[in-house]
Protein backbone atom coordinates (compact mmCIF):
# COMPACT_ATOMS: atom_id res chain seq x y z
CA UNK A 1 0.00 0.00 0.00
CA UNK A 2 0.82 3.95 -0.60
CA UNK A 3 2.66 5.90 2.18
CA UNK A 4 -0.77 8.00 2.91
CA UNK A 5 -2.54 4.26 3.03
CA UNK A 6 -0.13 3.10 5.69
CA UNK A 7 0.01 6.42 7.61
CA UNK A 8 -4.07 6.43 8.22
CA UNK A 9 -3.83 2.63 8.82
CA UNK A 10 -1.83 3.60 11.60
CA UNK A 11 -3.80 6.87 12.58
CA UNK A 12 -7.08 4.63 12.48
CA UNK A 13 -5.71 1.83 14.80
CA UNK A 14 -4.14 4.33 17.31
CA UNK A 15 -7.68 5.59 16.84
CA UNK A 16 -9.44 2.28 17.63
CA UNK A 17 -8.25 1.54 20.94
CA UNK A 18 -9.71 4.47 22.32
CA UNK A 19 -12.97 3.00 21.61
CA UNK A 20 -14.97 0.62 24.28
CA UNK A 21 -14.42 -2.78 24.55
CA UNK A 22 -17.96 -3.71 22.89
CA UNK A 23 -17.81 -0.95 20.22
CA UNK A 24 -14.14 -2.50 19.34
CA UNK A 25 -16.14 -5.71 18.16
CA UNK A 26 -18.49 -4.28 16.38
CA UNK A 27 -16.00 -2.20 14.66
CA UNK A 28 -14.36 -5.09 13.50
CA UNK A 29 -17.00 -6.77 12.13
CA UNK A 30 -17.54 -3.26 9.76
CA UNK A 31 -13.78 -3.05 8.99
CA UNK A 32 -14.15 -6.62 8.23
CA UNK A 33 -16.87 -5.91 5.77
CA UNK A 34 -15.36 -2.71 4.39
CA UNK A 35 -12.34 -4.86 3.38
CA UNK A 36 -15.00 -6.37 0.78
CA UNK A 37 -15.42 -3.40 -0.76
CA UNK A 38 -14.68 -2.71 -4.42
CA UNK A 39 -13.09 0.12 -3.71
CA UNK A 40 -9.19 0.92 -2.95
CA UNK A 41 -7.40 0.41 0.44
CA UNK A 42 -7.26 4.23 0.56
CA UNK A 43 -10.82 4.87 0.31
CA UNK A 44 -11.42 1.66 2.87
CA UNK A 45 -9.31 3.20 5.58
CA UNK A 46 -11.15 7.02 4.75
CA UNK A 47 -14.18 4.99 5.35
CA UNK A 48 -12.76 3.43 8.79
CA UNK A 49 -11.77 6.77 9.83
CA UNK A 50 -14.87 8.34 9.34
CA UNK A 51 -16.63 5.63 11.15
CA UNK A 52 -14.15 5.46 13.85
CA UNK A 53 -14.52 9.52 14.37
CA UNK A 54 -18.32 8.99 14.54
CA UNK A 55 -18.38 6.41 17.45
CA UNK A 56 -16.03 8.46 19.37
CA UNK A 57 -17.55 11.88 18.80
CA UNK A 58 -21.31 9.31 20.19
CA UNK A 59 -19.34 7.62 22.89
CA UNK A 60 -18.21 11.40 24.24
CA UNK A 61 -21.86 12.21 24.65
CA UNK A 62 -22.91 9.45 26.14
CA UNK A 63 -24.52 7.44 22.97
CA UNK A 64 -24.25 3.99 22.01
CA UNK A 65 -22.92 3.04 18.66
CA UNK A 66 -26.83 1.82 17.54
CA UNK A 67 -27.79 5.32 18.04
CA UNK A 68 -24.79 6.65 16.02
CA UNK A 69 -25.00 4.66 13.01
CA UNK A 70 -28.50 2.29 13.84
CA UNK A 71 -29.31 -0.68 13.67
CA UNK A 72 -28.14 -2.37 10.71
CA UNK A 73 -24.50 -1.92 9.95
CA UNK A 74 -24.06 -3.98 6.89
CA UNK A 75 -26.79 -1.10 5.07
CA UNK A 76 -24.78 1.75 7.37
CA UNK A 77 -21.65 0.55 5.15
CA UNK A 78 -23.68 0.21 2.21
CA UNK A 79 -24.88 3.54 2.18
CA UNK A 80 -21.09 4.65 2.56
CA UNK A 81 -19.71 3.01 0.01
CA UNK A 82 -21.97 3.80 -2.43
CA UNK A 83 -20.45 7.51 -2.12
CA UNK A 84 -17.07 6.32 -3.16
CA UNK A 85 -15.47 5.52 -6.73
CA UNK A 86 -15.59 1.76 -6.98
CA UNK A 87 -11.81 0.49 -8.59
CA UNK A 88 -11.55 0.25 -12.67
CA UNK A 89 -11.02 -2.73 -14.28
CA UNK A 90 -7.42 -2.04 -14.47
CA UNK A 91 -7.23 -1.67 -10.50
CA UNK A 92 -9.23 -4.55 -10.07
CA UNK A 93 -6.78 -6.36 -12.31
CA UNK A 94 -3.62 -5.39 -10.66
CA UNK A 95 -5.32 -6.10 -6.99
CA UNK A 96 -6.20 -9.60 -7.87
CA UNK A 97 -2.14 -10.09 -9.52
CA UNK A 98 -0.86 -8.22 -6.16
CA UNK A 99 -2.64 -10.57 -3.95
CA UNK A 100 -1.96 -13.66 -5.99
CA UNK A 101 1.62 -12.87 -5.81
CA UNK A 102 1.92 -12.48 -2.30
CA UNK A 103 -0.06 -16.34 -2.19
CA UNK A 104 2.35 -17.74 -4.31
CA UNK A 105 5.26 -16.10 -2.75
CA UNK A 106 3.79 -17.40 1.04
CA UNK A 107 3.46 -20.54 -1.02
CA UNK A 108 6.49 -21.75 -2.42
CA UNK A 109 8.37 -19.90 0.31
CA UNK A 110 6.70 -22.32 3.04
CA UNK A 111 7.70 -25.30 0.54
CA UNK A 112 10.87 -24.33 0.80
CA UNK A 113 11.63 -24.15 3.97
CA UNK A 114 10.14 -27.65 4.14
CA UNK A 115 12.17 -29.01 1.63
CA UNK A 116 14.94 -27.32 3.56
CA UNK A 117 13.77 -28.73 6.58
CA UNK A 118 13.61 -32.63 4.36
CA UNK A 119 17.82 -31.91 3.29
CA UNK A 120 18.61 -31.93 7.00
CA UNK A 121 16.57 -34.84 8.08
CA UNK A 122 17.73 -36.82 4.58
CA UNK A 123 14.38 -36.99 3.61
CA UNK A 124 15.35 -34.67 0.34
CA UNK A 125 18.70 -33.89 -1.46
CA UNK A 126 20.63 -30.46 -1.92
CA UNK A 127 20.28 -29.03 -4.97
CA UNK A 128 17.33 -30.35 -6.47
CA UNK A 129 14.01 -30.49 -4.93
CA UNK A 130 11.54 -32.05 -6.92
CA UNK A 131 8.01 -30.70 -7.65
CA UNK A 132 5.13 -33.33 -7.78
CA UNK A 133 1.85 -32.63 -9.76
CA UNK A 134 0.11 -33.06 -6.19
CA UNK A 135 2.23 -30.21 -5.21
CA UNK A 136 0.87 -28.00 -7.83
CA UNK A 137 -2.96 -29.62 -7.69
CA UNK A 138 -2.97 -28.60 -3.66
CA UNK A 139 -1.03 -24.95 -4.37
CA UNK A 140 -3.61 -24.15 -6.69
CA UNK A 141 -6.36 -25.34 -4.36
CA UNK A 142 -4.98 -23.13 -1.39
CA UNK A 143 -4.77 -19.89 -3.09
CA UNK A 144 -8.54 -20.23 -4.60
CA UNK A 145 -9.59 -21.15 -1.03
CA UNK A 146 -7.94 -18.48 0.37
CA UNK A 147 -9.74 -16.30 -2.18
CA UNK A 148 -13.10 -17.41 -1.46
CA UNK A 149 -12.72 -17.76 2.11
CA UNK A 150 -11.39 -14.13 2.49
CA UNK A 151 -14.38 -13.15 0.46
CA UNK A 152 -16.71 -14.97 2.02
CA UNK A 153 -16.04 -13.93 5.71
CA UNK A 154 -15.86 -10.11 4.54
CA UNK A 155 -19.00 -10.95 2.77
CA UNK A 156 -21.06 -12.15 5.95
CA UNK A 157 -19.02 -10.86 8.89
CA UNK A 158 -22.19 -9.40 10.17
CA UNK A 159 -23.51 -12.79 10.40
CA UNK A 160 -24.07 -15.13 12.99
CA UNK A 161 -20.18 -16.08 14.45
CA UNK A 162 -21.16 -19.32 15.70
CA UNK A 163 -22.71 -20.52 12.29
CA UNK A 164 -20.08 -18.40 9.90
CA UNK A 165 -17.20 -20.46 12.51
CA UNK A 166 -18.86 -23.26 11.39
CA UNK A 167 -18.92 -23.20 7.98
CA UNK A 168 -15.00 -21.24 7.41
CA UNK A 169 -14.02 -24.59 9.87
CA UNK A 170 -15.67 -26.70 7.69
CA UNK A 171 -13.69 -24.91 4.75
CA UNK A 172 -10.53 -25.30 6.31
CA UNK A 173 -11.01 -29.09 7.09
CA UNK A 174 -11.86 -29.85 3.19
CA UNK A 175 -8.95 -28.01 1.83
CA UNK A 176 -6.64 -29.46 4.09
CA UNK A 177 -8.25 -33.10 2.88
CA UNK A 178 -7.69 -31.96 -0.61
CA UNK A 179 -4.27 -30.91 -0.26
CA UNK A 180 -3.13 -34.47 1.86
CA UNK A 181 -4.80 -36.49 -0.74
CA UNK A 182 -3.22 -34.79 -3.55
CA UNK A 183 0.51 -34.94 -2.25
CA UNK A 184 0.02 -38.41 -0.91
CA UNK A 185 -1.95 -40.14 -4.13
CA UNK A 186 -0.46 -37.53 -6.69
CA UNK A 187 3.27 -38.15 -6.75
CA UNK A 188 3.81 -38.03 -10.40
CA UNK A 189 7.16 -36.13 -10.78
CA UNK A 190 6.66 -32.22 -12.72
CA UNK A 191 9.79 -30.85 -12.22
CA UNK A 192 12.92 -30.49 -10.65
CA UNK A 193 14.26 -27.14 -9.48
CA UNK A 194 17.49 -25.95 -8.15
CA UNK A 195 17.32 -24.81 -4.41
CA UNK A 196 19.07 -21.44 -5.25
CA UNK A 197 16.82 -21.22 -8.52
CA UNK A 198 14.08 -21.31 -6.02
CA UNK A 199 15.46 -19.02 -3.55
CA UNK A 200 15.94 -16.09 -6.44
CA UNK A 201 12.45 -16.71 -7.86
CA UNK A 202 10.96 -16.21 -4.22
CA UNK A 203 13.00 -12.69 -4.12
CA UNK A 204 11.94 -12.21 -7.29
CA UNK A 205 8.01 -12.67 -7.02
CA UNK A 206 8.34 -10.49 -3.62
CA UNK A 207 9.71 -7.61 -5.13
CA UNK A 208 6.99 -7.77 -7.85
CA UNK A 209 4.58 -8.34 -4.97
CA UNK A 210 6.34 -4.94 -3.43
CA UNK A 211 6.14 -2.83 -6.16
CA UNK A 212 2.30 -3.78 -7.01
CA UNK A 213 1.33 -3.13 -3.25
CA UNK A 214 3.10 0.87 -3.71
CA UNK A 215 1.44 1.26 -7.24
CA UNK A 216 -2.17 0.05 -6.01
CA UNK A 217 -3.50 3.14 -3.30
Amino acid sequence: MSKRTKLLLKENNELENRLKRDDEQALTNITVYIRSANISPYFQESVRRDVLEMIINGEKEGRSMIEIIGEDYKIFCDNVIAEIPELTGRERMLTAMRDTLLSVTVLMGLWFVFRIIGCVTGYDSWPYFTVTAGNVISGVFIIIAAFYVFSFVSKHSFSNSRSLSGKILLALCLVLFVCVCANVFIQYPFFQVHGLILAAALAVLFILYKILDVRID
